[in-house]
């Protein structure tokens, strides 16, 4: 089952969410074929933004991407308030294929090389966007990630993401498992308690293994309950999350009528211009009489 799952430790010191993906990454990654180390990527921006988007409080869509000088230049991964995620990647097969041969097992660093990821809240219309950068650093994206939660945000963070290829019968998964130390004024802990209940809590954290937060078999609370059933876990009430794309022919249509005359007349061939979205892999033909005429220059 795919979904986001919140909880809390220390009566709310401390507040976290697992999140499982089986059916949207494999539905995600498979649209993409790319190699494997590519895959895993693109599995994990998917738990990144289910992680994040998860804790979208209004109707909207968050966004986390990279941009990069490396084999994989660009990785974006979103998800609605409505718990739709979907992701695309920009990749140099050769650049990747000339890594692989070089890397049994490359890093996100490796892939990524030098660049920024960024973080972006949409509201929709009437709103301002929020976006806040930071440089990509550390050797995963989850290092990544937690930098822009210590340089942006200034909130303790500690966070796992992967991503594991088909095998024993389960397709693509990917999963993440967030854990933040947020300011209360109403806190249980204080002082050198709550660094120590911190402490403790990293620690038991990054002992997960990626099979056991992966795994189909192991209920995603069982994960939880292993971890944390010393430190006032309370878990509530999971989110389903699923793959969906935003496209459509007439969103499209829409950002065809707005670009420039020379531009589309570039893009027309035979009488037509064919698009393929970047996540989804829909591919879409629009018989150039169907633009509306300003885009045309008529």
């Amino acid at each position: 089952m795919d979904l986001v799952l919140p909880f809390t430790l220390g009566g709310g010191a401390f507040r976290g969410r697992l999140v499982r993906l089986h059916d949207a990454a494999a539905d995600t990654i498979a649209r993409h074929r790319q190699p494997e180390a590519v895959g895993r990527l693109v599995g994990e921006a998917l738990a990144l933004a289910a992680v994040l988007g998860s804790s979208l409080k209004f109707d909207g869509v968050i966004t986390v991407q990279t941009s990069s000088d490396g084999p994989v230049s660009r990785l974006v991964a979103d998800m609605t308030s409505g718990g739709e995620v979907r992701a695309s990647v920009a990749a140099d097969l050769d650049r990747v294929a000339d890594l692989l041969g070089r890397v049994t097992e490359p890093t996100f660093a490796d892939l990524a090389g030098a660049g920024y990821l960024a973080l972006t809240v949409d509201q929709g219309e009437n709103t301002e966007r929020y976006q806040g950068i930071v440089k990509i650093e550390g050797r995963t994206l989850a290092d990544t990630a937690v930098a822009y939660f210590r340089q942006s945000e200034q909130i303790d963070t500690v966070l796992m993401l992967a991503a594991e290829p088909p095998e024993a019968g389960f397709g693509w998964r990917a999963g993440g498992l967030l854990l933040q130390r947020l300011p209360r004024a109403d806190a249980t802990l204080a002082g050198a308690e709550e660094a120590d209940a911190w402490e403790t809590a990293s620690i038991l954290l990054g002992s997960l293994t990626a099979r056991e937060l992966l795994d189909p078999t192991l209920p995603a609370t069982e994960v939880l309950h292993r971890l944390f059933h010393q430190s006032g876990l309370e878990v509530y009430a999971g989110h389903d999350v699923r793959f969906g794309c935003r496209c459509s022919r007439e969103r499209l249509l829409a950002v065809l009528a707005g670009l420039p005359p020379d531009d589309i007349a570039h893009a027309t061939v035979d009488g037509r211009i064919e698009v393929t979205c970047d996540f989804c892999k829909t591919h879409y033909v629009f018989p150039v009489n169907e633009i509306p005429s300003r885009s045309r220059g008529e």
